[in-house]
């Protein structure tokens, strides 16, 4: 299988790490979750990195989530064995690297791409892009920070909505709303992005370490308890023959029929 991570250096100082998958709208499966994981963990031991940009590959997403065929079996199966690890790509409930990352958000970023924006430091996003927790229409609930780190991201009636409905919000929504710091033309977004993590990456190392470090903790620090219980309710609902039903329907494109159980 072809690497779904590549890593690049575009300017001194900074690595981008790009989801390879572009025919899957760069969905995360198993393998690509392990090698992000892994991609982050070489950056982190690359002196010659100060700041990390995650991005998508090609136009059209960032990371629509998960592969849902094929990842929510494997995380129904590790919670059955009671082997599951909430870690999604390496980021979302420990850091891989204590250097600042930025999500360059270049198209759809649904569900755990979303969640994985979310515990990035920095985000900006193209005017394309869209964002959203969609888990609820396949009978799920976004488990991978995404329930408890929005909210706080966010005015929580819209938090809510997004939550609840399942439905996106357009980069525009995004910004009013405070969860990315930019919008940028798609043609213009990586340009910007590599100049952000550029002055990231000259500041004094002390005081981005400290800073970086600082910020983190309303990351995961602060919100450890909450990420536990949204992971136990998590692993009640995918569990439910309401998931099961929910998986098979979307991946046979039909409408689910819920049963309340």
């Amino acid at each position: 299988m072809e690497n779904p991570i590549k890593l690049s250096y575009p300017a001194a100082g900074v690595g981008v790490l790009t989801i390879a998958r572009a025919d899957k709208l760069n969905a995360i499966d198993p393998e690509t979750d392990a090698a992000m994981a892994r991609a982050l963990g070489e950056l982190e031991l690359n002196d010659q990195v100060r700041c990390i940009v995650i991005t998508g590959e090609g136009g059209r997403a960032f990371c629509a989530g998960a592969d849902i065929p094929h990842m929510l079996p494997h995380l129904r199966s590790n919670i059955a064995l009671n082997q599951d690890d909430p870690q999604f790509c390496g980021i979302t409930h420990r850091p891989s690297t204590a250097k600042p990352v930025l999500a360059a958000i270049n198209g759809v970023a649904f569900g755990g791409g979303l969640e994985v924006a979310l515990a990035c430091d920095m985000r900006i996003a193209s005017s394309t892009a869209r964002l959203g927790l969609p888990e609820v229409k396949v009978g799920v609930l976004a488990g991978g920070g995404g329930c408890t780190r929005l909210p706080r991201h966010m005015p929580t009636a819209l938090a809510a909505q997004m939550i609840l409905t399942g439905e996106p919000i357009d980069a525009q929504r995004a910004l009013q709303a405070g969860l990315v710091s930019e919008v940028l033309e798609p043609e213009k977004l990586m340009a910007r992005a590599i100049e952000i993590a550029s002055q990231v990456a000259q500041r004094a190392p002390l005081s981005i370490s400290a800073c970086t470090a600082l910020l983190r903790r309303l990351q995961y620090e602060e919100v450890e308890a909450a990420l536990r219980e949204e992971r136990k309710a998590f692993a009640k609902v995918v569990q439910s023959q309401d998931a099961t039903e929910g998986i098979a329907a979307f991946a046979e494109r039909r409408a689910p029929a819920y049963q309340n159980r």
